[in-house]
């Protein structure tokens, strides 16, 4: 089960609780991507195709991949 932190909404002020997706990696071990606990959550004013992937590292395997 991925981690979950609070969040929150800047449009209704409520907290509510966000989990990163989990993906399946090439091996087929899950992978999910870590949460920065230590950032404040922004809203997103502008997106840009290329900031929309991350790189993660697969804890089974080590295989990096977007």
């Amino acid at each position: 089960m991925s981690e979950s932190v609070s969040v929150r909404c800047p449009a209704c002020r409520r907290e509510h609780r966000y989990a990163a997706p989990t993906y399946p990696c090439v091996c087929g071990a899950p992978v999910v991507p870590p949460l920065d606990r230590h950032l404040r959550a922004a809203p997103v004013v502008h997106r840009v195709w290329q900031e929309e992937w991350v790189t993660v590292r697969c804890g089974s395997c080590g295989r990096s991949a977007e």
